[in-house]
């Protein structure tokens, strides 16, 4: 009796490539799909609130203006810094994109950005990435919603 030194491939009898591990891998963005596609784009009650908060429908107007300008840069850095592998610069982007994403009321880019954070701090950088990868059609849907709250329509 003692310590047993023998692989887990030999314990399983799978190669560590088999399906049920890539599987197990990959189930992980599968998993909160369906939890960010139940998030809204926009969550109104949110922008009443800050609305509420602003004072000014002026001031209300340009802080989400000012979101919509700044919102490429903001997915581009994290998109960056995932790609580079920059663990750090894509966490630090990943907090300022849903702090400000929360702020403006952008429910399911906030929770995305928060996962892909998540992700990075417990090292599954390749998790993030694919997360990640929603980030800009995410900012897409959300711009042309805020456009159309901006705009009345």
């Amino acid at each position: 009796m003692g310590l047993s030194l023998k692989s887990d491939k030999a314990i399983t009898g799978s190669a560590p490539e088999s399906p049920d591990r890539h599987a197990r891998q990959e189930h992980g963005p599968r998993r909160y799909r369906a939890r960010i596609n139940r998030e809204p784009v926009l969550d109104r009650s949110r922008v009443q609130e800050l609305a509420g908060g602003v004072h000014s429908q002026g001031r209300l107007l340009e802080f989400l203006d000012l979101f919509l300008v700044l919102l490429p840069s903001r997915v581009n850095n994290v998109i960056s810094a995932l790609d580079s592998g920059d663990h750090e610069a894509a966490s630090a982007a990943a907090q300022s994109l849903a702090s400000s994403a929360a702020m403006a009321g952008a429910a399911r880019l906030e929770l995305v950005a928060w996962l892909v954070d998540a992700d990075l701090r417990v090292g599954r950088m390749d998790r993030a990435r694919e997360t990640g990868r929603r980030l800009g059609p995410d900012a897409s849907e959300l711009a042309s919603a805020l456009s159309r709250l901006l705009t009345g329509a």
